[in-house]
């Protein structure tokens, strides 16, 4: 079974852990060949999911959810470079992206504001600079505004 199809069961199996874990997954993803599988689903996932409660208890899990429905659209509309979807999923985590080879580190030092390390970062695919500022309440979350 490819990786593709086991999200697809996990994401239609009306189970929330699975569901959970599997929506995290794809919400941050850059493989072309897993979102090319999974896009064409995104109104079956979503149908699938109607009703089934995710949990959370800061921050309702449903976001993830909605994340990876949102990056499936996007990538089957062709909408333009994946990084555009960096702003509004707060778990997008600069450092491990620059791993990933989907970043490029240009710089790092403190926020404007004075709370939290800035990540200056340049997308590898469109060049699009960004600024990913650590951020953490109850949470580590990321804030990511075009540079």
């Amino acid at each position: 079974m490819s990786a593709a199809d086991a999200l697809l069961q996990d994401l239609l199996s009306g189970d929330a852990t699975r569901i959970h874990a599997s929506a995290s997954r794809v919400a941050v993803t850059f493989d072309p060949a897993l979102l090319d599988a999974l896009a064409p689903h995104a109104d079956r996932i979503e149908h699938a999911c109607a009703g089934v409660t995710l949990g959370g208890a800061l921050l309702a899990n449903q976001v993830h959810l909605q994340s990876a429905l949102k990056r499936l659209r996007y990538w089957q509309a062709q909408a333009g470079c994946l990084c555009a979807l960096t702003p509004t999923y707060l778990f997008f985590d600069p450092r491990r992206l620059i791993e990933q080879g989907q970043m490029q580190l240009l710089s790092v030092g403190d926020a404007d504001d004075g709370w939290g390390e800035c990540h200056h970062v340049a997308c590898t695919q469109c060049g699009q600079h960004w600024q990913a500022t650590d951020r953490e309440y109850h949470y580590p979350w990321w804030e990511w505004k075009a540079d």
